[in-house]
C-alpha cells in the first residue's frame, strides 16, 4: 500500500505539472498576440495557482480513495478470517460499482460454495451412519463369536484352572501346607490375570455411537464414569446443542472419546477439562488437561492418532486446532457449523 500511494502521487505530480504547464504556454500565446508589461509574471502566478489547486485536490481525492480502498482491503481480511474459523454463514455487504465490489461479490459466492460443501460433507456423514446401521446386526453377530472365543481361550481355562488349584489346595491343606500355600498363590495370580482379561473384553466392548443418546448426555456418562475409576479430576461445562444432526453428534462423541484417551495414556495430567456450548452458529468443542504437554513439530509426537482426529473434524466441515507447549498441557479446539435450516427443511421434506 505504501508504494501504491508513492507512484499515485507521482502521477498526479506529473498531471498537474504538464496541466499547468499548458496553462502557462497558452497564457503565453494570448499575451503574444496581446502584449502586455507583465505577461511573463501573470503567466507564472497563473502556473504555480494551477500546480497548487490541482495538486491539493488530486492530494485529497487521492487521500479518499486510499482509505476507502483500505477499509475495503481490511474487511475483505476480516471476511476471509471470520471464514477460516468456520462461521461459514458470515457474507459481505456489497456496494454497487466498482472492481473491489466485484472481488467481494466472488468472496460471497466462494463463501455460498464452500457453505453448501459442509451441508454435502454432514449429509454424507448422515447417510454413512445409516449404512452403519443396516449392516450392525451382521458385525454384532461376528463380535459375540469372536468373544465367545476370547472367552474360551483365555477367561474360561483360567477358571478351570482356579478351579483345580482350589481343590488341589483343599485337598493338602493339612497333609502339606506348604504346597497348599503355593496353589493358593497361583490361585491369587491366576485371578488377578484373568480380572485383566475381563476389563480388557468390557473395554472393547464400550460403546462408540451415542445409539439414542444426545451429545451432551452421552458425554456427561462419560465423564462421570471416568471420574470414578481414574485419579485424574475431571470437570465438565456441558450445554444441550440443538440442530446436529446424529452423524455430526457422533463424529463429536468419538473425537471427545479419543482426546481424552489421549489424556489418559499420555498426558500425566492431574486434571481436565471438557466444554461444549454453541456460540455463532458454530458448536465448539474443547477439552483440556495440564500434562506435561509436547512438542508439536517433533514427527513422533504428532501422532497418528492426532492426524486421525483432524481428519474426522474435517469430515463434518468442521476446524480442528491443538494447542500444547512441553510443560504447559494441552488444548483441543474444535468448532463444527450448525446448519439448522438443513435440517428442518429435511425433516419437513
Amino acid at each position: 500500500m505504501h508504494n501504491y500511494r508513492i507512484r499515485t502521487a507521482k502521477f498526479q505530480l506529473t498531471i498537474s505539472f504538464f496541466s499547468s504547464l499548458l496553462l502557462f504556454a497558452m497564457l503565453q500565446i494570448f499575451f503574444f498576440f496581446v502584449p502586455s508589461a507583465h505577461s511573463l509574471l501573470i503567466s507564472c502566478l497563473a502556473f504555480a495557482f494551477s500546480f497548487l489547486i490541482q495538486f491539493i485536490m488530486e492530494t485529497n481525492s487521492l487521500t479518499k480513495d486510499y482509505r476507502l480502498l483500505r477499509d475495503h482491503l481490511d474487511n475483505i481480511d476480516l471476511f476471509i478470517k471470520t471464514l477460516s474459523s468456520g462461521r461459514l454463514s458470515a457474507r459481505m455487504k456489497v456496494e454497487n460499482g466498482g472492481a473491489i465490489s466485484q472481488v467481494e461479490q466472488s468472496l460471497n459466492e466462494l463463501a455460498d460454495k464452500i457453505d453448501t460443501q459442509v451441508k454435502s460433507l454432514q449429509r454424507l456423514v448422515d447417510e454413512n451412519v445409516q449404512m452403519n446401521v443396516k449392516v450392525k446386526n451382521e458385525a454384532v453377530t461376528e463380535e459375540r463369536q469372536r468373544l465367545a472365543r476370547d472367552l474360551h481361550d483365555a477367561v474360561s481355562q483360567q477358571l478351570f484352572a482356579l478351579s483345580m488349584l482350589a481343590s488341589a489346595a483343599e485337598k493338602t491343606i493339612h497333609s502339606n501346607p506348604e504346597l497348599a500355600a503355593e496353589n493358593i498363590a497361583d490361585v491369587s495370580d491366576i485371578a488377578r490375570k484373568a480380572q485383566g482379561e475381563m476389563r480388557a473384553l468390557l473395554l472393547h466392548l464400550r460403546p462408540v455411537r451415542l445409539n439414542n443418546e444426545s451429545l451432551d448426555k452421552g458425554l456427561e456418562r462419560l465423564i462421570h464414569e471416568l471420574d470414578g475409576k481414574t485419579m485424574i479430576h475431571f470437570e465438565a461445562s456441558i450445554d444441550p446443542v440443538s440442530g446436529l444432526s446424529k452423524g455430526v453428534e457422533n463424529h463429536l462423541f468419538r473425537l471427545s472419546q479419543e482426546a481424552l484417551s489421549n489424556a489418559l495414556r499420555h498426558s500425566e495430567a492431574t486434571k481436565v477439562v471438557l466444554s461444549l456450548h454453541e456460540k455463532d452458529q458454530l458448536v465448539v468443542l474443547t477439552i483440556f488437561d495440564n500434562g506435561q504437554g509436547f512438542d508439536p513439530k517433533q514427527e513422533k509426537v504428532a501422532s497418528y492418532g492426532l492426524k486421525t482426529m483432524k481428519e474426522r473434524a474435517e469430515e463434518i466441515g468442521g476446524h480442528f486446532l491443538l494447542t500444547t507447549h512441553e510443560g504447559e498441557g494441552t488444548s483441543i479446539h474444535i468448532r463444527v457449523p450448525i446448519h439448522r435450516e438443513a435440517r428442518n427443511s429435511d425433516g419437513e421434506n
